[in-house]
């Protein structure tokens, strides 16, 4: 358990540093990922959640 929550925290710094590097060099492309990328990635992944709940169901339910 302690090696795979050791593994967590060093992939999460990883990433943060990267992210920061990236948000540094590229101030203009950070920003656009940031207001625009990541409501769009939210708004396609509760699309995708969402479907993958309701179309078994509606089969079933013989809707589809």
């Amino acid at each position: 358990m302690k090696y795979i929550r050791e593994t967590i925290r060093r992939a999460e710094y990883q990433f943060d540093t990267t992210a920061t590097r990236f948000a540094r060099r590229h101030p203009c492309i950070a920003l656009f990922c940031t207001f625009i990328g990541v409501p769009f990635f939210i708004l396609g992944a509760v699309c995708v959640l969402a479907s993958a709940v309701v179309c078994p169901i509606a089969w079933v339910s013989g809707w589809m």
